[in-house]
Protein backbone atom coordinates (compact mmCIF):
# COMPACT_ATOMS: atom_id res chain seq x y z
CA UNK A 1 0.00 0.00 0.00
CA UNK A 2 1.28 3.52 -1.10
CA UNK A 3 2.13 5.82 2.16
CA UNK A 4 0.07 8.82 2.20
CA UNK A 5 2.13 12.18 3.03
CA UNK A 6 1.54 13.72 6.62
CA UNK A 7 -1.19 16.06 6.92
CA UNK A 8 0.44 19.56 6.04
CA UNK A 9 3.88 18.30 4.79
CA UNK A 10 4.33 18.79 1.23
CA UNK A 11 5.39 15.24 -0.20
CA UNK A 12 8.93 15.81 -2.36
CA UNK A 13 11.39 13.61 -3.77
CA UNK A 14 13.97 13.83 -6.26
CA UNK A 15 14.92 11.59 -8.50
CA UNK A 16 17.84 8.71 -8.29
CA UNK A 17 19.53 10.06 -11.67
CA UNK A 18 19.12 13.44 -10.57
CA UNK A 19 21.02 12.70 -6.92
CA UNK A 20 23.36 10.59 -8.74
CA UNK A 21 24.41 13.83 -11.13
CA UNK A 22 23.66 16.69 -8.32
CA UNK A 23 27.07 17.92 -9.46
CA UNK A 24 25.77 18.81 -12.93
CA UNK A 25 23.08 20.98 -11.49
CA UNK A 26 26.11 23.23 -10.44
CA UNK A 27 26.95 25.98 -12.12
CA UNK A 28 29.09 29.56 -11.85
CA UNK A 29 26.25 31.15 -9.59
CA UNK A 30 25.64 28.44 -7.27
CA UNK A 31 29.39 27.85 -7.09
CA UNK A 32 29.87 31.21 -5.93
CA UNK A 33 27.23 30.68 -2.98
CA UNK A 34 28.37 27.80 -2.08
CA UNK A 35 31.61 29.22 -1.53
CA UNK A 36 29.78 31.91 0.24
CA UNK A 37 28.54 29.32 2.66
CA UNK A 38 30.87 27.11 3.10
CA UNK A 39 33.65 29.47 3.69
CA UNK A 40 36.96 29.68 1.29
CA UNK A 41 38.61 28.61 4.31
CA UNK A 42 36.66 25.27 5.06
CA UNK A 43 37.63 24.84 1.29
CA UNK A 44 40.86 25.56 1.49
CA UNK A 45 42.01 21.88 1.45
CA UNK A 46 39.57 21.14 -1.39
CA UNK A 47 41.58 24.33 -3.26
CA UNK A 48 44.83 23.37 -2.86
CA UNK A 49 44.22 19.39 -3.94
CA UNK A 50 42.89 20.98 -6.96
CA UNK A 51 44.88 23.47 -7.94
CA UNK A 52 42.45 26.22 -7.26
CA UNK A 53 39.57 24.84 -9.09
CA UNK A 54 36.62 26.00 -7.64
CA UNK A 55 34.30 23.33 -9.65
CA UNK A 56 36.68 20.39 -8.91
CA UNK A 57 37.18 21.41 -5.50
CA UNK A 58 33.10 21.54 -4.93
CA UNK A 59 33.12 18.30 -6.74
CA UNK A 60 35.73 16.69 -4.42
CA UNK A 61 33.55 18.45 -1.48
CA UNK A 62 31.03 16.08 -2.25
CA UNK A 63 32.88 13.11 -3.13
CA UNK A 64 35.01 13.57 0.57
CA UNK A 65 30.94 13.86 1.83
CA UNK A 66 30.04 10.31 0.23
CA UNK A 67 33.17 8.70 1.93
CA UNK A 68 32.17 10.20 4.85
CA UNK A 69 28.72 9.00 4.57
CA UNK A 70 29.93 5.78 3.89
CA UNK A 71 31.85 5.37 7.35
CA UNK A 72 28.25 5.69 9.28
CA UNK A 73 27.41 1.83 9.35
CA UNK A 74 30.64 0.57 10.62
CA UNK A 75 31.43 3.34 12.90
CA UNK A 76 27.94 3.19 14.20
CA UNK A 77 28.59 -0.84 15.03
CA UNK A 78 32.13 -0.10 16.37
CA UNK A 79 30.85 2.51 18.88
CA UNK A 80 27.39 0.53 19.68
CA UNK A 81 29.73 -2.39 19.90
CA UNK A 82 32.27 -0.74 22.34
CA UNK A 83 30.08 0.33 24.87
CA UNK A 84 27.94 -2.63 25.26
CA UNK A 85 31.15 -4.89 25.37
CA UNK A 86 32.33 -2.76 27.73
CA UNK A 87 29.19 -2.55 29.91
CA UNK A 88 28.64 -6.51 29.68
CA UNK A 89 31.92 -7.26 30.74
CA UNK A 90 32.22 -4.77 33.80
CA UNK A 91 28.32 -5.64 35.30
CA UNK A 92 30.16 -9.64 35.35
CA UNK A 93 32.69 -8.27 37.94
CA UNK A 94 31.30 -5.29 39.28
CA UNK A 95 27.49 -5.66 39.42
CA UNK A 96 24.94 -3.57 38.01
CA UNK A 97 25.40 0.04 37.94
CA UNK A 98 29.17 -0.39 37.83
CA UNK A 99 30.19 2.85 37.51
CA UNK A 100 29.08 3.43 40.82
CA UNK A 101 31.00 0.80 42.30
CA UNK A 102 33.98 2.81 44.48
CA UNK A 103 36.07 -0.54 43.08
CA UNK A 104 36.08 0.91 39.71
CA UNK A 105 37.99 4.10 40.92
CA UNK A 106 36.64 6.42 37.83
CA UNK A 107 39.16 9.58 37.26
CA UNK A 108 37.81 12.85 37.37
CA UNK A 109 37.19 13.23 33.59
CA UNK A 110 35.68 9.67 33.33
CA UNK A 111 33.27 10.83 37.05
CA UNK A 112 32.57 14.28 34.82
CA UNK A 113 31.30 12.90 31.57
CA UNK A 114 28.75 10.19 33.57
CA UNK A 115 27.82 13.03 36.13
CA UNK A 116 27.11 15.07 32.43
CA UNK A 117 24.97 11.87 30.87
CA UNK A 118 22.99 11.42 34.24
CA UNK A 119 21.89 14.97 34.01
CA UNK A 120 20.14 14.59 30.68
CA UNK A 121 18.12 11.74 32.00
CA UNK A 122 14.91 11.88 34.09
CA UNK A 123 14.85 8.05 34.85
CA UNK A 124 19.03 6.95 34.87
CA UNK A 125 18.47 3.09 34.14
CA UNK A 126 21.60 1.64 33.43
CA UNK A 127 21.26 0.48 30.33
CA UNK A 128 20.09 4.92 29.45
CA UNK A 129 23.08 6.28 31.11
CA UNK A 130 25.03 3.60 28.64
CA UNK A 131 23.69 4.62 25.87
CA UNK A 132 24.07 8.47 26.98
CA UNK A 133 27.68 8.42 27.84
CA UNK A 134 29.82 9.67 24.88
CA UNK A 135 32.63 7.25 23.10
CA UNK A 136 35.46 9.30 24.52
CA UNK A 137 34.31 7.94 27.71
CA UNK A 138 34.56 4.31 26.76
CA UNK A 139 37.72 4.99 24.85
CA UNK A 140 38.88 6.35 28.06
CA UNK A 141 38.07 3.53 30.03
CA UNK A 142 40.95 1.54 28.01
CA UNK A 143 43.85 4.00 28.81
CA UNK A 144 46.80 3.33 31.01
CA UNK A 145 45.16 4.70 34.33
CA UNK A 146 42.82 2.19 34.34
CA UNK A 147 45.52 -0.69 33.49
CA UNK A 148 46.06 -2.10 37.11
CA UNK A 149 42.35 -1.89 37.80
CA UNK A 150 39.52 -2.78 35.76
CA UNK A 151 41.50 -3.55 32.49
CA UNK A 152 43.51 -6.35 34.31
CA UNK A 153 40.20 -7.18 36.39
CA UNK A 154 38.04 -7.36 33.74
CA UNK A 155 37.90 -5.71 30.42
CA UNK A 156 41.02 -8.26 28.56
CA UNK A 157 37.85 -10.51 28.56
CA UNK A 158 35.95 -8.29 26.50
CA UNK A 159 38.53 -8.37 23.17
CA UNK A 160 39.25 -12.01 22.83
CA UNK A 161 36.84 -12.05 19.79
CA UNK A 162 39.42 -13.55 17.80
CA UNK A 163 40.35 -15.96 20.98
CA UNK A 164 43.93 -14.28 21.20
CA UNK A 165 44.48 -11.52 24.09
CA UNK A 166 45.06 -8.25 23.54
CA UNK A 167 47.42 -6.03 25.17
CA UNK A 168 45.77 -2.75 26.91
CA UNK A 169 48.18 -0.05 25.18
CA UNK A 170 46.98 -1.80 21.89
CA UNK A 171 43.29 -1.86 22.10
CA UNK A 172 43.43 1.64 23.36
CA UNK A 173 45.56 2.92 20.37
CA UNK A 174 43.34 1.43 17.72
CA UNK A 175 40.06 3.00 19.36
CA UNK A 176 41.78 5.94 20.36
CA UNK A 177 42.71 6.52 16.57
CA UNK A 178 39.42 5.93 15.57
CA UNK A 179 38.20 7.93 17.78
CA UNK A 180 39.88 11.24 16.20
CA UNK A 181 38.79 9.98 12.91
CA UNK A 182 35.29 9.95 13.81
CA UNK A 183 35.63 13.35 14.87
CA UNK A 184 37.21 14.30 11.89
CA UNK A 185 33.55 13.23 10.04
CA UNK A 186 31.43 14.54 12.64
CA UNK A 187 33.23 17.70 12.51
CA UNK A 188 32.52 17.92 8.59
CA UNK A 189 36.64 17.65 8.02
CA UNK A 190 38.07 16.75 4.64
CA UNK A 191 39.15 12.75 4.79
CA UNK A 192 39.64 12.13 1.29
CA UNK A 193 43.48 12.94 1.52
CA UNK A 194 43.86 9.97 4.43
CA UNK A 195 44.13 6.40 4.36
CA UNK A 196 40.37 5.18 4.40
CA UNK A 197 41.17 1.66 3.17
CA UNK A 198 43.22 1.29 6.08
CA UNK A 199 40.99 3.08 8.60
CA UNK A 200 38.49 1.08 7.32
CA UNK A 201 39.60 -1.85 8.18
CA UNK A 202 40.84 -1.26 11.16
CA UNK A 203 37.40 -0.52 12.56
CA UNK A 204 36.24 -3.94 11.12
CA UNK A 205 39.02 -5.71 12.64
CA UNK A 206 38.20 -3.54 15.93
CA UNK A 207 35.01 -5.19 15.77
CA UNK A 208 36.38 -8.67 15.04
CA UNK A 209 38.46 -8.37 18.66
CA UNK A 210 34.77 -7.81 20.31
CA UNK A 211 32.65 -10.39 18.36
CA UNK A 212 33.53 -11.75 15.18
CA UNK A 213 29.52 -12.26 14.05
CA UNK A 214 29.01 -8.54 14.02
CA UNK A 215 32.59 -7.63 12.23
CA UNK A 216 30.86 -9.62 9.01
CA UNK A 217 27.33 -8.14 9.78
CA UNK A 218 29.08 -4.66 9.61
CA UNK A 219 30.98 -5.75 6.66
CA UNK A 220 27.90 -6.75 4.38
CA UNK A 221 26.49 -3.83 5.32
CA UNK A 222 29.09 -0.93 4.95
CA UNK A 223 29.18 0.71 1.53
CA UNK A 224 32.83 2.09 1.74
CA UNK A 225 34.48 -0.06 -0.82
CA UNK A 226 31.75 0.52 -3.59
CA UNK A 227 31.98 3.92 -2.89
CA UNK A 228 35.60 4.78 -2.73
CA UNK A 229 35.92 2.69 -5.99
CA UNK A 230 33.29 4.72 -7.63
CA UNK A 231 35.01 8.05 -6.57
CA UNK A 232 38.34 6.53 -7.44
CA UNK A 233 37.27 5.54 -11.10
CA UNK A 234 36.37 9.23 -11.35
CA UNK A 235 39.32 10.99 -13.33
CA UNK A 236 39.24 14.19 -11.69
CA UNK A 237 40.08 12.50 -8.52
CA UNK A 238 43.23 10.94 -10.07
CA UNK A 239 46.18 11.28 -7.93
CA UNK A 240 44.08 13.20 -5.01
CA UNK A 241 41.85 10.60 -3.64
CA UNK A 242 44.04 8.71 -0.97
CA UNK A 243 43.36 4.98 -1.31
Amino acid sequence: MKQRPTRGVRSFSMPIGIIRQANFLRNEITNRALETTLSRERLGKYLDATKQDLDRALKLYEANTKIAESFYTPLQCLEVCLRNSIDVQLTRTYGGFWFDNSAVSLNPDSRNSLNEARRGLSSPTQGKIVAELKFAFWVALLGRGYDATIWRKSLHHAFRGDNRGKRRSDVHGRFNAIRRFRNRIAHHEPVFHRPCDQTHKEILEALGWMCPQTAAWATFHSRFEATISEIQSDPDFSGIITP
